[in-house]
């Protein structure tokens, strides 16, 4: 007698508030993934989850998060709108070295699109967390984003990754947004692209148009719950859970069924943050 396959989702980007238990939290993604995944032949019944931190108190709550559950794991950092306070009051991030749990340094990166911290200390701070990285051995989770027709965030952020890469170090950019020139340029690095639900979004052809180019196992999965929420359930709040519609819409354009998308994308995370090796 052979055993069932076991179908298996990964969402290697989602937040965790705080504002609810982890174990509400962890119901909410379970039924989400039910309804999300209603379409797939089986229904997905295994989700792994990367929780990002986006500053020292997210990250440390995310390690919690992680020790609690077997499939849910973490990465810690400093996101760029918190780089100028990082600066004004460092805290140290050595104690979550040696986690089991630990696979990535991040949320960081560069976002000149708000004004939450100048350009210079957002370079500053990325500039060491990515130092961080290559000493732990760790991929770095990026966060790039600029104001609309504007560039220089990815073009700062492709200097400091090409001497990261030259040393050795792998990264992926979350939720790219950015054209196909620089993906070009990001994948010549060895880099790896996240798509979000935002992937599903009516406005977004330009982003679907660039995700098109990227090869089939440069793409994770993502959610960046509890944000981007994808279609058809915008204005409800996302959690890990919803990565299946990301994979459906994902693998549906590159003709794949739902199965063999979530297949081949779960399997890209797992081997970009070596679970399982």
């Amino acid at each position: 007698m052979t055993g069932c396959k076991i179908m298996e989702l990964f969402d290697t980007h989602f937040h965790f508030s705080g504002e609810e238990s982890f174990e509400e939290f962890i119901t909410r993604c379970q039924a989400d993934l039910r309804t999300a995944g209603a379409g797939f032949a089986p229904c997905p019944d295994r989700l792994l989850m990367l929780c990002a931190g986006a500053d020292h108190q997210e990250s440390l709550r995310a390690q919690e998060f992680a020790a609690r559950y077997p499939d849910v794991y973490f990465a810690c950092g400093i996101h760029p709108h918190a780089a100028t306070e990082y600066l004004e009051c460092p805290q140290d991030f050595s104690g979550f070295k040696n986690d089991r749990k630990l696979l990535a340094v991040g949320e960081i990166g560069l976002d000149y699109f708000y004004d939450f911290s100048d350009p210079a200390s957002q370079k500053k701070v990325l500039e060491e967390f990515l130092e961080l990285a290559l000493q732990w051995q760790k991929p770095a989770m990026l966060h790039l984003r600029d104001k609309d027709d504007t560039f220089q965030a990815y073009q700062d952020a492709l200097e400091m990754l090409t001497g990261f890469a030259g040393a050795g170090g792998r990264f992926v950019i979350h939720c790219y947004a950015g054209n196909r020139d620089y993906a070009e340029k990001f994948l010549a690095l060895g880099g790896y692209f996240g798509v979000t639900g935002m992937y599903t979004f009516k406005a977004a052809s330009n982003i679907r148009e660039v995700i098109s180019q990227i090869p089939d196992d440069r793409l994770l999965i993502e959610t960046d719950a509890p944000y981007l929420t994808p279609v058809p359930y915008r204005g409800k709040s996302n959690t890990p859970g919803m990565v299946a519609l990301v994979a459906r819409a994902l693998g549906c354009d590159r003709q794949m069924t739902p199965e063999t998308a979530a297949e081949l994308f779960t399997g890209n995370g797992k081997r970009f943050y070596q679970i399982g090796e």
